[in-house]
């Protein structure tokens, strides 16, 4: 059974993809009320992943020492404090140096946050303890990002920064009362370096870069997608939004017995070939639309077991970062981060370039062909020997 105390971390998971997501709802409000446009406004998103994914393994080396529930206090009030300057940017500069203070935050949070989940655990519970903390970023998508929305929509797009600086507080007040005070995993100082060197970590490392750059692709342009497939506008997408959400707690509940059962191995190769599959349906439906009844009635469960399969698959590479060094976790799992906000980034650019050049079509097709490609990465993988029994369970 998995230790309770994981819920506090999958709490600040939540808070931190509340955050992430939220943004996107309300740049149109953003970009009117800083006067800007909304493609200037939506690089707020590319800061973010630029910031973290740069920042994230650098920053964590810089804190290995500190004690991880201090570190994780420390980085979920840094964060909160973030939230309040963009809620109170007067201008779209403010606005950017916030978001990279808030990338900062959250890359000392989630890795972190990750590697304790696994140390709070049985070796044999490592990967449901992960997969609860990941499914935080699930809940987050399906229901922190719509109440954000909806506040940001009734009192300002500001207001919605202020709830997720509540949501940070209330995280580190948590975890400051209520996880044990541990002290920080040895390593030394060239962790970072010795990790990159590992053919291992590189192969994993491209993995999830292939995974979130293929889902991502898709996801960024899901509303020309949408309008493809279906003819349909915002309101079915924003609901798309939420089944894929939807499909990633269901993922996130269905990996972590898949992964105590079977081979890690053999779930990730069949969490990127449902991705890739998935996409492949997607594709056949923008390809013949827009169409409406029989369109939606496959678009939906195809949208939802996309979002399944793609967290299977994330939560396994979790996993297998997570096993891959035991004794610098956090290290490791910050580099699987830093691949997944550089596949997030560079899925936005790739997504416009292709659906510019071809069609919905293309751009779907496009990444069902990089998820395939993730396969590759498929190989050098952990032992379940590396899971070593902790001392920080109690």
């Amino acid at each position: 059974m998995v230790n309770p105390r994981v819920h506090i971390l999958a709490f600040g998971t939540f808070t931190v993809g509340t955050e992430g997501y939220v943004i996107a709802g309300l740049l149109p409000e953003v970009a009117r009320d800083l006067h800007t446009t909304v493609a200037v406004g939506g690089q707020l998103v590319t800061v973010f992943a630029l910031a973290y994914a740069l920042g994230g393994p650098p920053l964590i080396a810089r804190f290995r020492r500190v004690r991880p529930r201090r570190l994780l206090v420390g980085a979920a009030l840094g964060f909160a404090v973030a939230n309040v300057l963009a809620a109170c940017a007067p201008d779209l500069g403010t606005l950017i140096a916030a978001r990279v203070v808030a990338a900062a935050g959250a890359a000392l949070f989630m890795a972190p946050a990750a590697a304790f989940s696994a140390a709070l655990s049985k070796p044999e519970d490592l990967p449901r303890a992960i997969a609860l903390t990941a499914t935080g970023n699930a809940l987050a998508l399906t229901a922190g990002a719509p109440i954000g929305t909806v506040i940001g929509s009734a009192f300002g797009w500001r207001a919605a920064f202020v709830f997720v600086a509540v949501l940070a507080v209330a995280a580190a007040v948590l975890v400051r009362l209520l996880l044990p005070d541990v002290p920080p995993a040895a390593g030394g100082a060239g962790d970072r370096a010795e990790l990159l060197r590992s053919p291992a970590v590189r192969w994993g490392f491209i993995t999830t870069f292939g995974l979130l750059l293929a889902t991502y692709t898709l996801y960024t342009y899901l509303a020309p997608v949408t309008a493809a497939a279906t003819g349909r506008g915002s309101d079915t997408v924003a609901s798309l939004m939420a089944v894929f959400g939807i499909g990633g707690l269901a993922g996130g509940r269905l990996v972590g017995r898949l992964l105590a059962r079977h081979d890690l191995g053999r779930v990730l190769r069949i969490g990127l070939l449902s991705v890739a599959a998935m996409m492949i349906v997607i594709a056949v439906l923008t390809a013949t639309g827009p169409g409406e009844t029989v369109h939606l009635v496959v678009l939906f469960p195809a949208v939802l077991l996309l979002g399944t399969a793609f967290w299977c698959a994330g939560i396994s590479q979790q996993t297998r970062f997570a096993l891959l060094a035991p004794t610098q976790r956090s290290a490791a799992l910050s580099l699987h981060f830093s691949a997944q906000f550089l596949g997030v980034a560079a899925a936005g650019a790739l997504g416009g370039l292709t659906l510019a050049a071809t069609s919905a079509t293309g751009t779907v097709v496009t990444a069902a062909v990089i998820a395939l490609l993730a396969q590759v990465g498929v190989r050098r993988l952990p032992s379940r020997a590396a899971e070593e029994p902790q001392d920080e369970r109690s």
